[in-house]
């Protein structure tokens, strides 16, 4: 009996040591967690001044470097002479050009920055003794960076039951800010028009340079070719080429490939009306 009391008189005793410890170790613990503050870091406005033009970045479009920054004017605009001003929470604000070594930047005053390809800016929002930070990566560019020098092609009379090949029958220019790789044609068409006994659509269209890549300033060629349509009539449609950002290689792309890195970032289709006869 007494070594029974013995054994019960120990097991309380460890109950209770048990007890007390874990009560310690949750009071250190919340002292530890109300302790801690983090301080915020982002940008929470963001403004690119440029001549007479003005873009303010929204808040919603505003995302870490694994993403973008996205700043589309709606007119072509002097890329290397673009002075941002912006608001931000942290400590300090710098940015770098190419990779290089980050620089203080007053964000309330700005200064001139050179944005033109192939420069790639960044901006770092740190806190206050520099242990953690944000980087964001800044995209400039124009909303329509194909600038067709027609908008509306018409093509010769074709016979009915032939094929028309109109190779380089006309030009545009590639007057945005980054390269744009040419692949595939479009299969994006609106406002078709045929003949009510014709099957539809018989255009069909792409953009094209000697090379794969057409770079800003530089020209490229359009083609228009049409199926062999059995009726004969007038024909139209437009043809919209749709415009995407890789944001891992740093160049446009105008068609949608599935993956991680292409980003739908806000350009505006671009839109080419073409036109044609068959004949009999």
């Amino acid at each position: 009996m007494r070594h029974l009391k013995r054994v019960q008189h120990f097991y309380c005793l460890l109950l209770a040591v048990v007890l007390l410890t874990g009560c310690s170790s949750d009071s250190d613990t919340d002292g530890v967690e109300e302790g801690v503050t983090e301080e915020p870091l982002a940008l929470t406005s963001f403004n690119m001044l440029t001549n007479n033009h003005t873009f303010s970045v929204l808040e919603a479009n505003i995302q870490p470097v694994d993403s973008l920054v996205v700043c589309l004017f709606t007119s072509v605009v002097d890329y290397a002479n673009i002075t941002p001003t912006m608001a931000f929470e942290g400590s300090n604000i710098e940015y770098r050009i190419n990779n290089e070594t980050f620089n203080p930047y007053n964000a309330t005053v700005g200064e001139q920055i050179d944005f033109s390809y192939p420069n790639i800016v960044d901006f770092k929002i740190s806190n206050s003794d520099d242990s953690e930070s944000t980087i964001y990566r800044i995209i400039v560019d124009t909303e329509q960076p194909i600038l067709l020098h027609n908008s509306e092609i018409t093509i010769p009379d074709s016979q009915v039951n032939t094929t028309y090949n109109g190779l380089e029958i006309d030009t545009w220019t590639n007057v945005g800010n980054y390269p744009i790789r040419l692949t595939l044609r479009t299969t994006e068409y609106k406002d078709i028009s045929a003949p009510e006994a014709a099957a539809g659509n018989i255009f069909s269209t792409t953009l094209t340079k000697s090379t794969d890549i057409i770079y800003p300033n530089e020209e490229g060629q359009i083609n228009v070719f049409t199926t062999n349509g059995s009726v004969a009539g007038s024909y139209a449609s437009t043809a919209l080429f749709s415009l995407y950002f890789n944001e891992n290689l740093g160049y446009i792309v105008y068609d949608d490939i599935t993956n991680d890195y292409v980003k739908h970032i806000g350009y505006k289709q671009t839109e080419l009306t073409l036109k044609g006869n068959l004949v009999d």
